[in-house]
């Protein structure tokens, strides 16, 4: 994380103490009451509107299916199966005949298929009629009723066998991403008139002071008033370094405190701050479906009633001709054992779970499944130069004044660009303060091209080549390498600025590897002018460059892209999340780079990499198409021995107890393989 991230700006810092000192000799107003019993009351009953926000009814129900389906295992889980099949070698050897044994085995066969029947009648309760608990029951009992007690055994052990795993692949799939929810602060210590109170982090109000001890997570972002110590920002941005904050210094929710106690005054509520944002991003990115998904449960829509009534056919109608009835509905029973596509629609979202899992544990969060899939089919990756290819600081390297002082020109400008959020407008405020003051400045933006400013009645144009030469005036050519921002007041020529941006390191490295994974055009968009823009676009061995361009221009040449892009591939755009939000909608999938220092990100971004590493969007990539490949594998296994199985049993070729033994195989062999996602960033 950069230190221009958490900077909340030292020149501020003097109105922060005097609003504390403000605070602390005067009653409080408009935040905590006097009364202890009215703080309890008036906390008990926000703490009740906070736990009804977002309880939907259809929202509970989900969760409960969820926590009933993938709770923790239990001892049971494990004890009924085991006793039911100790039972079942009981009886095989015991000493009975005809149907005193056939009804013997009833008792191992209710023990292990008893939750198995709930399960099935408990989906039909919930509409889900053609589940695979009622399939498991449907094959079992037709065996069972055809002599093969232990077939139907085996049938019922290897799907409490299925769901075993699936419980605990889905779980340890999702451990990684609880990880990301355990930076849910708790409390947080509000200073007031009656000392420090713990609450929940909702009720802390704007500008209230908090106090964090070391070793506590800080619970709202803020700015630190008083202290000195050490945060630990790897929970919201991955693998970094620890960072030395003093007071001044901006700092947000979801850090560590790890040496001394801080006091900050926050300037966000809970619901705005980081770590919320965070977390509902985590908690719907699930709903953003994958077009695998989709297609998936497509294709279980019709393939499981297409196979159940090709089972119908088969057990009823070729009988009527040959008076096999048994055979022929031995041949239906396996046909119905493979009619549910669970393999599919199990281990596709498990390996999606641990692609972004993963991938959020490294300090990047994918907002949907969809995403993730998108990222993987990237063939084209349209980055921003600003920022992304550079570090976006620019420097004042050079100044060339006409007619007037190194430090009139430098003042001018600096007075011109005094409302700029602009890279370059703080690099020139750096060196030079403005000339006049505030209210004696107009000033507007004209996109990609500079500044029009108003100055003691003179009008100011400073910006690149382009908006001189659209306002008729003439200009010198840089005799020297870098970004010139020219000046002209009143119509009149009076020099420029050069000013320079450093490439980002591993840029190169960066790049080279996302070839290596399978990107295949790169492309660079920027403000600049061609002649500081292509050497660098040369050295970094882009595909296509395009320079001199206004916000406009640049959306106009990714919507171009996308236009001819050919096949499944996709369009990503990269960029810094602050002045290219209607690119980032409109690219297959946008993605941001230091999106702990963009708000906007959390909203137009897809793919937000939290800090500022570059080397993190290959691997990102190879993720993606990591998990990708699993789960086309787990898709490609699943289809090939469905069919294998249903021509096998049509022939009668396949018994019910291979057909139940090949699928619960490719079920757990397809869940195991989805758990790889889960290590896809060092795969």
């Amino acid at each position: 994380m950069s230190k221009d991230y958490i900077d909340y700006g030292m020149q501020e810092l003097d109105e922060d103490v005097k609003i504390y000192k403000t605070k602390e000799s005067s009653p409080r107003q408009n935040t905590m009451p006097m009364n202890t019993e009215a703080v309890e009351r008036e906390y008990t009953e926000k703490a009740e509107q906070i736990d009804s926000r977002d309880r939907s009814p259809q929202r509970r129900q989900a969760r409960k299916r969820e926590s009933k389906r993938y709770r923790e295992l239990t001892a049971k889980d494990i004890a009924v199966p085991v006793l039911s099949a100790l039972i079942f070698a009981a009886l095989w050897f015991a000493p009975t005949q005809g149907w005193l044994r056939t009804l013997s085995f009833l008792l191992p066969y209710l023990i292990a298929g008893f939750d198995v029947f709930l399960r099935a009648l408990e989906r039909i309760s919930e509409k889900e009629v053609l589940n695979e608990a009622l399939v498991c029951t449907l094959a079992s009992v037709a065996a069972y009723a055809l002599g093969h007690q232990l077939t139907a055994l085996l049938i019922m052990l290897l799907f409490r066998l299925c769901c075993i795993v699936e419980s605990y692949a889905v779980r340890r799939s999702r451990k990684q991403l609880a990880k990301l929810m355990s930076i849910r602060p708790d409390s947080a210590n509000v200073e007031t008139a009656e000392g420090v109170l713990s609450v929940t982090p909702d009720y802390v109000n704007v500008g209230d002071i908090i106090v964090v001890n070391p070793g506590e997570r800080i619970p709202l972002d803020g700015v630190i008033i008083d202290g000195i110590t050490t945060i630990d920002c790897s929970p919201l941005a991955g693998k970094t370094e620890a960072l030395a904050v003093t007071s001044g210094f901006r700092v947000l929710s979801g850090c560590i405190n790890i040496t001394s106690p801080i006091r900050i005054r926050t300037d966000r509520s809970y619901a705005d701050s980081m770590v919320s944002k965070i977390l509902k991003l985590a908690e719907d990115s699930p709903e953003n479906k994958s077009r695998q998904e989709k297609l998936i449960a497509a294709f279980g829509k019709y393939f499981s009633p297409a196979v159940m009534a090709a089972a119908l056919f088969i057990a009823v109608v070729p009988p009527i001709f040959n008076s096999q009835w048994l055979e022929y509905l031995e041949r239906a029973a396996a046909f119905i054992m493979v009619s549910c596509p669970s393999s599919m629609v199990l281990s596709v979202p498990l390996a999606y779970f641990g692609g972004m899992g993963c991938a959020a544990e490294n300090g990047v969060l994918i907002k949907g499944f969809n995403y993730l899939e998108s990222l993987a089919n990237a063939d084209t990756f349209v980055f921003e130069k600003t920022g992304i290819i550079t570090e976006g600081r620019y420097t004042v390297t050079d100044v060339f004044p006409e007619g007037l002082g190194e430090r009139e020109l430098l003042g001018i400008a600096a007075s011109a660009e005094m409302y700029s959020s602009h890279p370059i407008a703080r690099a020139i405020r750096q060196v030079s303060a403005p000339i006049v003051e505030p209210g004696d400045v107009r000033a507007e933006d004209i996109p990609g091209r500079g500044v029009r400013a108003f100055i003691g009645g003179k009008e100011v144009l400073l910006g690149n080549a382009a908006l001189l030469g659209e306002n008729g005036i003439g200009y010198k050519v840089p005799s020297r390498s870098g970004s010139a921002v020219h000046v002209a007041v009143d119509g009149r020529y009076c020099g420029h600025i050069l000013v320079s941006d450093r490439l980002r390191r591993g840029a190169f490295d960066a790049l080279e590897n996302m070839r290596v994974h399978g990107v295949s055009k790169m492309v660079m968009l920027t403000g600049d002018v061609l002649s500081v823009a292509r050497p660098l676009g040369s050295k970094l061995n882009f595909d296509m460059l395009k320079a001199e361009l206004r916000p406009e221009d640049k959306l106009a040449a990714v919507d171009y892209l996308i236009s001819n892009k050919g096949g499944i591939g996709t369009v990503a755009f990269v960029g810094d999340g602050v002045n290219d939000a209607p690119i980032l909608k409109r690219a297959d999938v946008g993605i941001v780079m230091g999106a702990l220092d963009c708000d906007e990100a959390f909203d137009n971004a897809d793919i937000l990499i939290m800090d500022e590493k570059i080397g993190k969007l290959p691997l990102a990539v190879k993720a993606a198409r990591f998990t990708q490949l699993l789960v086309k594998e787990n898709t490609g296994l699943a289809l090939i021995t469905k069919f294998v199985i249903l021509a096998g049993s049509a022939l009668g070729f396949v018994p019910i107890a291979a057909a139940a033994v090949v699928d619960s195989g490719v079920v757990i062999s397809s869940l195991i393989n989805s758990l790889r996602s889960l290590r896809a960033w060092k795969e």
